[in-house]
C-alpha cells in the first residue's frame, strides 16, 4: 500500500470523526433546546379576551396571569386547570377558588397541607407557599387568571386585596392544615 493511499485513509477517518461530532452536536442541541422552546411556547399562551369576562378582568391581566400560571402552576394543576386525579385538585369550578377572594389568596400566600375536599374528591398533597416567591401583584394576576379561565368567571383580585390578606396573617408562616382550617379562616373576613 502506498503512502498516498495511507494518507487518504487517514483523511477519510478524520472526516468520519468530524461528521460524527457534528451529528452529536446537532442531537445535543436539539435535546437541550426542545424543552426550552416548549416552555417559551407555553409561557406565550394566554386566554384571549372573552365576551362577558368577569368584572375587572382585562385582556392584559389574563395575559400576564397566564404567563405566571404556566411558569408556576402547570406542573401540578395542568395546562387547563384540570389537576392530576388523586394528587392535585382541579381549579375548574372549585368553591375554594371561586366562592370568595380571600381563600385562594390565603392558599397561595401560605400553602396548604392535609386533606381538602374539592368537587367531592379528597386530596391530601402539599400546596407550596407561593407567597415567598411571588409578589402581591403576581399573586393577584395569577388568581385573576385562574378565576377567569376554563369556564370560571369570578371577579378580578387586586394587589391591594392580596396585601390586605397578607397583613391579616401577621407573622404566621405555617401552611394551612387542610380544608378544615381554611374553612374556619373563612369566618374571619378581611375583604369587603
Amino acid at each position: 500500500m502506498g503512502t498516498a493511499s495511507k494518507r487518504d485513509d487517514a483523511r477519510d477517518g478524520e472526516q468520519n470523526t468530524a461528521f460524527v461530532v457534528v451529528i452529536l452536536l446537532i442531537v445535543a442541541f436539539g435535546v437541550l433546546a426542545l424543552p426550552w422552546m416548549v416552555l417559551r411556547k407555553l409561557e406565550g399562551r394566554a386566554l384571549p379576551p372573552r365576551v362577558g369576562a368577569a368584572a375587572g378582568v382585562t385582556a392584559e391581566d389574563l395575559a400576564q396571569g397566564g404567563k405566571i400560571y404556566y411558569r408556576s402552576c402547570t406542573s401540578c394543576h395542568q395546562a387547563r386547570g384540570e389537576g392530576k386525579p388523586g394528587r392535585y385538585p382541579p381549579l375548574v369550578g372549585t368553591s375554594w377558588l371561586l366562592d370568595d377572594a380571600e381563600t385562594p389568596i390565603r392558599i397561595l400566600l401560605l400553602g396548604a397541607t392535609g386533606p381538602m375536599e374539592v368537587n367531592g374528591v379528597v386530596y391530601n398533597d402539599v400546596m407550596p407557599n407561593l407567597g415567598v416567591t411571588l409578589s402581591d401583584e403576581e399573586i393577584a394576576l395569577v388568581l385573576t387568571y385562574v378565576r377567569s379561565s376554563w369556564g370560571n368567571s369570578a371577579p378580578a383580585i387586586t394587589k391591594d386585596d392580596v396585601a390586605r390578606v397578607r397583613a391579616s396573617l401577621g407573622d404566621r408562616q405555617a401552611p394551612w392544615a387542610g380544608g378544615a382550617e381554611l374553612a374556619a379562616a373563612r369566618a374571619t373576613r378581611v375583604l369587603p
